[in-house]
């Protein structure tokens, strides 16, 4: 029998795959568009699917409709594929953002997403993970070393986030094909402030200087995301600088693991780019 993944060319999914052929798992990958119904309907292969592992999903589209089709409408279409084909579960990678008091496109999809997972009969397993990097994201972590590497200075804005090793992620994602099925799993990753990553930095050779900024920069910043040339959506900057900070529950013992460190991490990305 075989696993089959969605998004397995994505930031996530392309270190998934590796993990899980180093480990002898079958893997059969789905490079169409899950928002073609008939596409995934109609998907064959030679391996019966006992498993599927839904990663494909839409972040940082200024279009906020390609979230309502990608997130919500092609998850549909991923569960009904695993209805027709009597697949043995469905692992679904949310986000913890599901949690977030914002009401923003992406987490708003995510939340139907979980919604059709949960009123559906496919056995399954939710997983929401906190902010992911490592070696490959070209968002967030990713993003601010591009900028760290090119400017003389960064902005000294205060605010924390959790943040989650990609290889950390692609170890719980394969550990969770061990787990009883119906249940939903929190991973967030301990709480670190903005300057603390910028300090990791300077300790691993960036060379900037860190100017404390007043926090209405963070508006002006905002603004500068609502223009057409800005790398990201408004609405993410403003997920951002939230400062929401969520229970971190027991994913570390329920896995049997010990997640990396920040400055390990940054390490290890910064050797990857």
């Amino acid at each position: 029998m075989a696993i089959l993944i969605t998004g397995s060319g994505g930031f996530i999914g392309s270190r998934l795959s590796i993990l899980l052929k180093e480990n002898d798992y079958d893997i059969v990958t789905f490079q169409g568009d899950i928002t073609n119904r008939n596409k995934v309907l109609n998907f064959q292969t030679e391996q019966e699917i006992e498993t599927v592992i839904h990663l494909a999903n839409v972040i940082d589209k200024k279009n906020t409709e390609i979230f309502r089709k990608v997130n919500v409408e092609g998850t549909k279409n991923i569960v009904d594929f695993c209805k027709k084909n009597n697949t043995g579960r469905l692992i679904f990678l949310s986000s913890l953002k599901v949690l977030s008091r914002a009401g923003n496109p992406y987490n708003e999809s995510k939340r139907e997403a979980e919604k059709i997972i949960a009123a559906s009969e496919v056995p399954h397993i939710i997983l929401r993970p906190s902010m992911v990097y490592g070696p490959g994201d070209k968002k967030n972590i990713g993003f601010l070393l591009k900028l760290a590497k090119k400017l003389p200075f960064m902005p000294g804005f205060r605010f924390r986030m959790q943040l989650l090793f990609i290889d950390d992620l692609a170890q719980i994602i394969m550990k969770s094909l061990d787990l009883p099925s119906n249940q939903v799993i929190n991973i967030a990753g301990r709480a670190i402030s903005y300057m603390d990553i910028l300090k990791a930095l300077k300790g691993l050779g960036y060379k900037f200087s860190i100017i404390n900024w007043p926090d209405f920069f963070k508006s002006v910043l905002k603004i500068v995301c609502r223009l057409p040339f800005s790398p990201m959506p408004a609405w993410q900057i403003d997920s951002l600088l939230a400062d929401e900070i969520f229970e971190e529950y027991n994913w570390r013992k329920l896995f049997n693991m010990e997640e990396t460190t920040l400055q390990e991490g940054l390490l290890k990305t910064i050797k990857n780019k």
